[in-house]
């Protein structure tokens, strides 16, 4: 933390200059040392190590997507597998991807986490509610005492459990939530329909685009103010929201090209399991800006592209960031979910592999029990690509509620 902080005291041009080494640095060890980056440069694009003198030459490096990492996994990683850990993307198309991540890296992250949260007044072990689908539907609540941490269970906020999550709540007095956008605006709701008040200092929010409409109301009924956070599991990209309200980087966990079909990321925390000119879909609202200027301090409104619908269950409870249900399925290639009404079955659509089997639907099917309940009728349904809805703007959405005609 202590790092970091001395990085945002920088000029931005002393700030520039450690972005140039630490890029040059990870570049030189993944082309010396993995398989996937030495073929890659080398032998495909005649790119030598001596081609890249600085951080101006990024561009020369060929972009990387989802399908290069999901191919390529092992070859991709740079060192001994040993004490490496799995990490899986959230899949925003029902198909999360596999990457590694390794003792070094998970600290460089929580890291930044701590000293975000810390910018705006919350300390490790201060008590923190916590509304981010750990819980399932089979589980109303969970006191961490060690870590000082209440887990409520999302999927069980409705107006019959409201002043039960109230009273514990307020017992518990936490100095800030962690939640997805959609579930803190969930209990807000449910909160002012009972007419009932809570006061927490500080929101955290991520995972979810965070719309105004829900941050207007969760700020008002919950009295908190909001700090989203914009990252991803592949640790490629780390926007977080300031006091001004725009996004903004946090010195050296990456280098962001921006473009108007998304984000080029180059993570810098994660040397071992390498991600280099890596495309991130999501799209920004932003001010046009140089690439030193955009890499110092971009002028960054919004973050579009994560949001999403939520499912309605018989009890008015909701389930958001559905996509959590498709980690760990590995034989899966898309999916789509679709619930017309609370009183209708969730149909959810899959194009699958070959390798596809009854254990993996099994597993999907144990996913979803576990988010909506086992009284939720669940339909799965085996399809193609092209039976998958696009909006007329060709995006994709996880969720539908709207019946097609």
């Amino acid at each position: 933390m202590n790092q970091i902080r001395f990085w945002e005291s920088l000029t931005d041009d002393a700030l520039l200059a450690i972005y140039n080494e630490a890029f040059l640095k990870l570049f030189r060890h993944a082309i010396r040392n993995s398989p996937f980056y030495k073929k890659l440069y080398t032998l495909h694009y005649g790119i030598l190590e001596t081609d890249v003198k600085s951080i101006e030459d990024i561009d020369k490096l060929p972009v990387i997507d989802r399908q290069f990492v999901r191919h390529d996994i092992d070859k991709i990683e740079t060192g001994r597998h040993l004490f490496r850990t799995r990490g899986l993307t959230s899949g925003t198309s029902g198909t999360p991807l596999q990457v590694y991540r390794y003792p070094t890296d998970i600290c460089f992250e929580q890291a930044y986490v701590r000293y975000y949260r810390s910018m705006h007044g919350y300390q490790l072990g201060q008590p923190l509610l916590s509304i981010r689908g750990t819980l399932g539907k089979n589980e109303t609540y969970r006191l961490n005492k060690a870590s000082n941490i209440l887990y409520i269970s999302s999927p069980n906020i409705n107006e019959k459990t409201i002043e039960q999550y109230h009273k514990m709540i307020r017992a518990f007095a936490p100095v800030a939530v962690e939640a997805y956008p959609s579930y803190l605006h969930k209990l807000a709701i449910e909160l002012e329909n009972k007419g009932l008040d809570l006061s927490i200092p500080n929101a955290f929010t991520s995972s979810e685009t965070l719309l105004d409409y829900q941050r207007q109301k969760a700020s008002a009924v919950l009295q908190t103010q909001i700090h989203d956070w914009y990252g991803n599991a592949e640790r490629t990209v780390l926007l977080a929201q300031h006091q001004t309200g725009l996004f903004k980087p946090i010195p050296l966990y990456s280098i962001m090209e921006y473009g108007q079909d998304g984000i080029i990321s180059t993570g810098l925390i994660n040397h071992r399991f390498p991600l280099i000119r890596y495309r991130v879909d999501d799209r920004l609202s932003m001010e046009n800006g140089s690439f030193q200027s955009n890499l110092i301090a971009p002028v960054i409104y919004s973050i579009d592209g994560r949001s999403s619908d939520v499912l309605s269950l018989k009890d008015g409870s909701v389930v958001g960031c559905v996509d959590q249900a498709f980690k760990g399925i590995a034989n899966l290639n898309m999916a789509q979910v679709h619930q017309y009404s609370e009183n209708e079955p969730i149909l959810i659509k899959l194009v699958v592999m070959p390798s596809y089997t009854k254990e993996d639907e099994d597993q999907l099917r144990k996913n979803f029990i576990r988010m909506v309940g086992a009284d939720t009728e669940l339909q799965f349904i085996y399809t193609q690509p092209a039976s998958l809805l696009i909006s007329a703007s060709g995006k994709y959405n996880l969720i539908i509620r709207k019946k097609p005609v």
